[in-house]
């Protein structure tokens, strides 16, 4: 293990190194006024420099969001190494797939837990499902990297993601934002603060609109091959039956707060989300299957152009006999709806001048649909349409204090989350044929978790602490199965999954979570530090079980993570480099498990399959070689290996020691450069331009090629007026600069469908801001 980390540890440094030699030392001799500057987070329950923190965190604060013309918390990922945000598509909805160090969670149901804790404003987002926020008004974002065991609200075994919005601070500030660009996108952005009561009650209102058309045409492909035999679905001359990728989206923030003493502060915040954007882009890449089409049938000829953005999905599901009789055709809506309301506060209050206590509540409600239509074919041999429900309440309590003339800082708490989900809808898979699953889902998942923990950090000496944590966690997760039919709901289907119908199965477990860290202050501008923790992930039970014999829960991931790091600031803070490197042992990994079983040939049933060893190195650098210009860089490296196969995963289709995890690309590097031009009293002129680069990556366990992400380079570009005065910003953006074709996602289903998520050709968008 030692010589081990010590040759990633050699690797850190090398990449440290390789960055340096890039930027020329006399350059950073010079007197400016243009550098690192404090970054505030409260990773460990406390507000901290981001240098004096003991863990791999990367900081995003708001004009680094507006400079890289990030949107969502997508774009996020772009700045931190081994970081993979995803969206989730047309197969897993309007869900942001997370992963940090290769370790996350990609299938969006309520059955699974998330891999990296999504939060806001210190608030747990309980699902996959409505996490892609989008980044309005924000303070800042904060990545942690690694277990969050003792850390944040729940634990979370690969990392969390944490976006803060800006507290009001009634100063009469605010802002109007318009922007216009590519396929017809318009975005409108506004926010404003103001005093209700003087030095006591403050308000920020802010509120954000977007659409753009969308990217993906979908074409009618008997109408453009009327010889084919396909029948025509349209007359339009252009034979198009709609798009995919589409976005129309509404979101508003409403927050107070009170401050009546110096001793308390209430904070209040209501949110309300309307997304009824068209489904994420899906482009068919291979097709084996024949089900449900006429004999003789080329399924090859549904494929388009290996560059084309265009498809002949038509979200209708034919008409079909089977053995209850003759059924019409079924139009499934090809939209991706979230509807969202959520309400929570805190209240922090200073007991003395070394004790205080915070408590965060918060309830959440999100709703919505998706449609599917996996197949992308005149004929529907995999389709659906989806309908969730979430409910959640979640209650934080801290209370924090520092004793031995503060050397000691520490804090105990308790976290209490409890929800129920519930997922609906109407599956078609191949009708008519033998294995045919068709029917109504009314499932019910309600889950509980509690939790306490314990955090101190104590100060050996003026350059040393030490800081240890704990975690106790209970969960419980229950599955209510109804299977029912699509055309008396009252009864249970008449298909295989009637056998399912009022099946309840459950998880229940208990866990452990520890941490160490030993930081080292070796001057004012250079920290190193050592860590060990735990962390853990939830069990579930089968969400998509097609027969009764795989209606089952599976166990929890647990994680042990070794982490050395280092934060270093030199030419006084005119360039900084940040280090880690980690060794994590992943037992007990989730994989799906497709191979048949006794009553049905459709599987996909979650199995804890076995263990893995991952190992990585992470950089961050920014410099300031010269007063405007700031230079940017991250770079990690990845490597996973299967160290075990467990009993239940020795005869998985597709399953072997050499596979890589899924969503783990090995290499991920990105930089960016921009340079302030001062044009006098007309004020400045500021250009920018980004490269990200990752390495391939899949996206099952299993590595079937077909599910295999090309690796890519993509650019970005900006350049920004703003006036001497700041009340006037006018920016050009260019996303995808060089109009590189790529795929956001990969997806072969065992069934003979692969299909993939291209991203959004090069855009260009003008925005006009007002400030005040």
């Amino acid at each position: 293990m030692y010589r081990s980390f010590m040759l990633h540890s050699r690797r850190a440094a090398a990449l440290a190194t390789v960055s340096l030699l890039g930027l020329s030392t006399t350059a950073f001799a010079q007197d400016t006024e243009n550098t690192a500057g404090d970054i505030v987070v409260t990773a460990q329950f406390r507000a901290q420099n981001l240098q004096d923190t003991p863990l791999a965190i990367t900081a995003v604060n708001s004009a680094t969001i507006e400079q890289r013309s990030m949107g969502s918390v997508v774009d996020v990922a772009a700045a931190a190494p081994n970081v993979n945000i995803r969206p989730g598509g047309s197969a897993w909805g309007p869900a942001a797939q997370v992963f940090i160090r290769g370790i996350g969670q990609y299938d969006s149901s309520f059955a699974f837990e998330p891999g990296v804790g999504m939060y806001v404003d210190d608030v747990f987002h309980g699902t996959m499902l409505g996490s892609i926020f989008d980044l309005l008004d924000l303070d800042r974002v904060e990545i942690l990297r690694g277990p969050q065991g003792t850390l944040a609200g729940k634990n979370s075994i690969g990392g969390a993601v944490k976006l803060y919005s800006k507290k009001p601070v009634g100063d009469g500030s605010g802002y109007v934002e318009l922007g216009y660009g590519s396929f017809n996108r318009v975005e409108l952005k506004a926010s404003a603060d103001f005093t209700l009561i003087p030095d006591q009650l403050f308000v920020r209102i802010s509120g954000v609109s977007k659409s753009r058309d969308g990217y993906m045409k979908r074409l009618d492909y008997g109408c453009m091959n009327p010889a084919s035999g396909v029948p025509a679905a349209t007359t339009n001359a252009n034979c198009k039956l709609g798009t995919e990728g589409g976005q129309d989206m509404q979101a508003g923030r409403i927050a107070l707060r009170w401050t009546p003493t110096d001793a308390l502060e209430v904070n209040l915040v209501g949110m309300a989300t309307e997304d009824n954007s068209e489904i994420g882009a899906s482009k068919l890449l291979g097709l084996t299957t024949t089900a449900s089409m006429p004999a003789g049938t080329n399924p090859a000829q549904f494929i388009t152009g290996p560059k084309d953005r265009t498809n002949y999905g038509t979200y209708v599901n034919l008409p079909f006999t089977d053995a209850t009789g003759a059924h019409g055709a079924t139009y499934i809506p090809p939209v991706s709806k979230v509807s969202g309301r959520e309400v929570y506060g805190s209240i922090d209050y200073e007991l003395s001048d070394t004790l205080a206590i915070k408590s965060i509540s918060a309830y959440q409600r999100y709703k919505g649909s998706f449609g599917s239509d996996l197949d992308l074919t005149p004929y529907s041999t995999n389709s659906a349409n989806y309908i969730y429900d979430h409910e959640q309440f979640t209650q934080e309590l801290r209370l924090s204090g520092s004793s031995l003339a503060d050397a000691l800082e520490w804090t105990i708490g308790g976290f209490y989350y409890k929800s129920t989900g519930k997922f609906g809808g109407v599956t078609f898979i191949a009708p008519g044929e033998t294995y045919q699953n068709f029917y109504a889902t009314r499932d019910r998942i309600p889950a509980r978790s509690l939790s306490g923990f314990a955090h101190a950090a104590y100060k050996v000496t003026d350059a040393m602490t030490i800081t240890a944590g704990v975690r106790y966690t209970d969960d419980k997760k229950t599955y209510h199965y109804g299977r029912l039919n699509p055309y008396d709901v009252t009864q249970p289907a008449y298909t295989l999954a009637g056998a399912i119908n009022g099946i309840v199965d459950s998880f229940q477990g208990t866990r452990w979570d520890y941490r160490i860290n030993v930081d080292y202050r070796w001057s004012d501008n250079v920290m190193t530090y050592a860590q060990f923790s735990t962390g853990y992930k939830g069990g579930g039970v089968n969400p998509r079980p097609f027969a009764a014999e795989q209606a089952k829960p599976f166990n929890p991931e647990t994680l042990d993570a070794y982490e050395i790091g280092a934060k270093t600031d030199f030419f006084d803070r005119a360039l900084r480099v940040n280090l880690s490197a980690f060794i994590n042992k992943y037992k007990d990994i989730l994989h799906i498990d497709v191979s048949p079983t006794p009553n049905s040939v459709t599987n996909a049933t979650p199995i804890n399959a076995g263990d893995a060893e991952m190992k990585g190195v992470e950089l961050e650098l920014n410099a300031y070689p010269i007063d405007g210009l700031s230079i940017d860089a991250s770079a990690s490296w990845l490597d996973f290996k299967l160290t075990r196969i467990g009993a239940a995963g020795v005869n998985v289709v597709g399953l072997s020691r050499d596979n890589k995890a899924p969503y783990a690309p090995e290499w991920k590097l990105g930089g960016g450069i921009q340079y302030s031009f001062d044009i006098g009293n007309a004020g400045t002129i500021t250009p920018r331009f980004d490269v990200n680069y990752q390495s391939y990556f899949f996206s099952n366990m299993d590595n079937n090629p077909l599910g295999k992400v090309a690796g890519y380079t993509v650019s970005n570009a900006r350049i920004m007026f703003e006036d001497a005065n700041r009340e006037w910003q006018v920016a050009l953006a260019v996303t995808n600069l060089f109009d590189k074709y790529y795929y956001l996602n990969k997806i072969h289903y065992p069934i003979g469908i692969t299909v993939g998520q291209p991203s959004l050709p090069r855009e260009w968008k003008v925005s006009v801001r007002r400030s005040f």
